[in-house]
């Protein structure tokens, strides 16, 4: 059991490896969004014997061709079909990861996912110094992207579940380790641009990187058991859950049920059981399996309140022996009932990366200088002030919600009307100087207000969906809040699935 002494942690090693594993979480997708050049280079018209296209030459082929072509096609709707392919795995096994965790060992579950994703980069690397058409060469690395992203998901919800046997300062590293793994893989495509190398070496020079970045993370995983802070936590856990296995048995048995006395000091842990098990093991019966309990000692008081639990002498022929009571239809903790309290902040969440991933980075990543000419800023203005700008900012205003957070909890209108209004991002990014384009005039010519846009579009992005997060299992009673965050999750998720669809819709307006 667990004693007065609470290990240190030394160095802050778990703090470290955890960051380490925030960061190997989305640095693979990170890495495929801020690698549009190299991709969008392999889907041009059929190649030489020279390899991959420059930069120069991609540009040159754009100006000058003639009616659209099936690599063409290709080339238009990439960022498309690469946001869809990684929103949707997203949402499907973040949800499936919950009857998952249940089922498939937690070290099997994080290490299956990070070996998964090292093949799937590696295999990416491979295929930089492999020719293929454009076709085949898409059709693979949409497949990748669909596999990264499941795995990635799994990984995910793994690693938050695994942050939740130690206190609860230990999430803090698993975020930050993520906020910073978008800056990390455009800060090293602009570190592969400086080299000086064509598309495709810089291409493998940062994929290795993310080879290597998996790699660490697997070895911090493999080095995390064998440190006292950690298994202090884990052994605690581990006979907490023993503990809670072995009551739920005798419970079920009918055991515990049949020799607990309602007395007034019990009530509190007694109906809390009774409510966490009916929810748990009951929730799918039929009403003759569920039936309803009693106690010997309650059958003469005709019915007894345990926080909303009945307990009635009259039912015991019903149940029959260890019958479980069945806590009343009001009482049970209801994802509906849940929903309608926190049904403001869930939409608020879902229309912020709704927003979000419905321009970025379809539209932006399309945006061309107007100013660059023939200097080096052409190959660095993508980079820079799409996604390094981006991801920089977004960091920020998640940063700013742990020292300052407006509108507060309980406004009832300033947070949805803030997310809202990010609505006019949408506009002012499709008139900028977004090419291809074939309906909408540029209006906004100069770079600046594309990078001006972007700071605010980021900041807000980060900070309203922090607010929401934050906000909404405090919007419920304690015993309801793991609940509210899971169904917060799901909302974030949808946005993202529903942001991709709109991409579609947004990139053919312009």
């Amino acid at each position: 059991m667990m004693t007065s002494h609470t290990p240190q942690d030394r160095y802050k090693a778990v703090w470290l490896i955890f960051f380490m594993l925030g960061l190997g979480t989305l640095l693979p997708w990170n890495f495929f969004m801020t690698a549009t050049m190299y991709f969008r280079s392999r889907l041009g018209p059929p190649q030489n014997n020279s390899g991959a296209l420059t930069e120069e030459n991609r540009d040159l082929l754009t100006a000058t061709s003639s009616p659209p072509l099936k690599p063409t096609f290709l080339d238009s709707i990439f960022n498309n079909v690469m946001t869809i392919c990684a929103m949707l795995p997203l949402l499907v096994f973040t949800c499936l990861n919950s009857f998952l965790h249940q089922r498939i060992p937690q070290a099997l579950r994080i290490l299956g996912s990070l070996v998964a994703i090292l093949l799937m980069f590696a295999m990416t690397a491979i295929l930089v110094k492999v020719s293929l058409d454009p076709v085949p060469f898409f059709t693979i690395t949409m497949v990748k992207i669909v596999i990264i992203n499941s795995f990635g998901a799994i990984l995910q919800g793994s690693l938050f579940g695994l942050a939740g046997l130690l206190p609860a300062s230990y999430t803090v590293p698993i975020m930050s380790g993520q906020g910073l793994a978008g800056t990390f893989a455009a800060v090293a495509m602009i570190c592969a641009i400086a080299s000086g190398s064509e598309l495709e070496q810089s291409a493998f020079g940062y994929f290795i990187t993310a080879c290597g970045v998996i790699v660490i993370s697997i070895l911090c995983y493999l080095v995390l058991p064998s440190l006292k802070f950690y298994q202090y936590y884990q052994q605690a856990k581990m006979e907490a859950f023993g503990e809670q296995e072995t009551k739920m048995d005798l419970i079920r048995r009918g055991i515990l049920w049949r020799s607990c006395k309602f007395d007034t000091s019990a009530l509190s842990h007694t109906s809390s059981w009774v409510v966490l098990l009916s929810s748990i093991y009951f929730w799918g019966e039929t009403e003759a399996q569920k039936g309803e309990g009693t106690c010997p000692s309650s059958q003469k008081q005709g019915t007894q309140e345990l926080g909303g639990t009945s307990v009635g002498g009259e039912n015991s022929a019903k149940s029959g022996e260890g019958g479980m009571s069945t806590p009343s239809t009001h009482e049970r903790p209801s994802i509906i009932a849940i929903l309608k309290q926190i049904w403001v902040l869930a939409l608020s969440v879902c229309f912020v990366f709704t927003i979000t991933i419905g321009v970025f980075p379809s539209v932006t990543a399309e945006v061309q200088s107007t100013i660059a000419g023939t200097s080096d800023w052409k190959k660095y203005f993508i980079p820079v002030s799409c996604f390094v700008t981006f991801n920089v900012f977004d960091w920020a205003g998640r940063s700013l919600t742990t020292v300052y957070m407006w509108p507060k909890k309980d406004s009832q209108w300033q947070l949805p009307a803030l997310v809202v209004a990010r609505i006019v991002f949408v506009p002012l990014l499709m008139l900028c100087n977004v090419h291809p384009r074939k309906n909408l005039p540029v209006i906004f010519h100069h770079d600046a207000w594309f990078i001006v846009f972007m700071i605010f579009f980021a900041f807000s992005n980060g900070y309203l969906a922090s607010l929401c997060m934050c906000f909404g299992p405090k919007k419920v009673k304690p015993s309801e809040a793991e609940t509210a965050g899971a169904i917060m999750a799901f909302f974030l998720s949808l946005g993202l699935a529903l942001g991709a669809l709109l991409s579609f819709l947004l990139r053919a307006i312009v």
